[in-house]
């Protein structure tokens, strides 16, 4: 991803505004400008830091339990740097935003919603279907006030829209272990949707050991919505699945994927399972704990009626693919049945839910490779059916 991106994005966010890289020792901004610092410069961005020290500042003091303690301590000293001011004026790279005064810009529309005005950080993930820009809103002061999701394309539109329905239900049902963000605004802006989200406190503190994976909170989540039993064939997550196949543009693709589907359906038809609700992408960088309790963002996923344990299994397996030597999804992990014990799914039923996970997983990224914005996930997406090609239906 270059700066090219950061560029077209910000001047999505700032219509009309004419939109710059500048060196460290272009002259400083003038009034009707905005500066943003490339962090840590424009040849690899990963944040856009506003020119205000004390909300650079708030904006690193971002802690996931995704980051080991090292990383903390580096954090919390780069956020406490970041408060003088000099850190952002040494940076290299500079975006300057020079608006026309005719044009409301992000800032101004956040600022309205929340009620007073506000400075953003902007946010870019790795260019994929479902990327979008995240903003990270704060007061002048550099109090936090919102993390927002921008809707630009027609797929963020979709998952925005998922993880507003998914946070609304959820705010309604007394998680006691699970904090969940609230949703402050949904709605149309310009060309894009905007939601707008309480954010989760965190804090460098606030660190336990990688592998403790919360299971009970995950417990809990899975019966938010009521657990049901019977058979996988008679399942509302067998029939989704069954539906997938059509989507597939590619007849080739699709013809693989119902082969599997077929497969499993001939295996583990009969098989009784729990059915429940799961968060969709519960991983380590997605969650952090405060006070004892697990703060989780990224609830577009958010589904009901999946077999028990398929959270457990998606935060176990892509934790472990982050160090595992070679390419995501080129071996099966015939270990990862025996943490399913956790959740009381053992023999025949966890050999399925294995299964079952993987070829959820499979239809997701299969669907969210299609069209030009899809290239970057296709090869995972081949890796994920040639691997459910060769082991799916053998373990019954």
């Amino acid at each position: 991803m270059t700066a090219e991106d950061w560029l077209e994005t910000v001047a999505v966010l700032w219509p009309g505004a004419r939109v710059d890289v500048v060196g460290h020792d272009a002259a400083d901004a003038r009034p009707g400008q905005r500066e943003f610092a490339f962090l840590p410069d424009a040849e690899r961005p990963r944040l856009l830091l506003p020119s205000s020290p004390r909300a650079a500042a708030t904006a690193l003091r971002r802690y996931s339990h995704d980051l080991t303690i090292p990383q903390r301590v580096s954090r919390s000293l780069a956020a406490t740097a970041m408060r003088t001011g000099l850190p952002q004026r040494t940076l290299r790279d500079r975006l300057r935003v020079v608006e026309d005064g005719r044009s409301g810009s992000i800032e101004d529309r956040l600022g309205g919603i929340l009620g007073e005005p506000v400075v953003v950080s902007v946010g870019l993930g790795t260019a994929r279907a479902n990327r979008k820009p995240i903003l990270h809103v704060l007061s002048r002061t550099g109090r936090p006030l919102a993390f927002v999701k921008v809707g630009d394309t027609g797929t963020a539109r979709d998952l925005v829209a998922q993880e507003a329905a998914a946070l609304e239900f959820l705010s309604n049902t007394g998680l006691e272990s699970v904090a969940v963000p609230r949703v402050l605004h949904h709605g149309p802006w310009n060309e894009l949707t905007l939601l707008v989200l309480s954010p989760l406190p965190t804090s460098a503190r606030g660190w336990r050991p990688r592998r403790n994976v919360p299971v009970a909170a995950m417990r809990e989540l899975f019966a938010v919505a009521g657990v049901a039993s019977g058979t996988l064939a008679g399942s509302r997550f067998w029939t989704r699945l069954r539906d997938v196949p059509a989507r597939v543009s590619d007849a080739e693709e699709a013809g693989r994927l119902n082969s599997v589907i077929d497969r499993v359906g001939r295996a583990y038809g009969d098989q009784p399972l729990r059915f429940g609700a799961w968060h969709g992408d519960w991983t380590p960088w997605n969650m952090a704990w405060h006070r004892g309790k697990v703060q989780l963002w990224d609830w577009e996923r958010f589904a009901r009626d999946v077999p028990a344990g398929f959270d457990l299994l998606h935060c176990n397996l892509q934790e472990a693919m982050r160090t595992a030597p070679g390419r995501p999804y080129a071996t099966w992990p015939v270990g990862g049945i025996r943490s399913l014990t956790e959740f009381g799914v053992t023999g025949r039923a966890a050999a399925a839910t294995l299964e079952l996970y993987f070829v959820e997983l499979c239809c997701r990224y299969l669907l969210a490779a299609q069209g030009p914005t899809g290239a970057p996930l296709r090869d995972q997406a081949d890796r994920l059916l040639s691997l459910l090609q060769i082991n799916a239906g053998r373990s019954a």
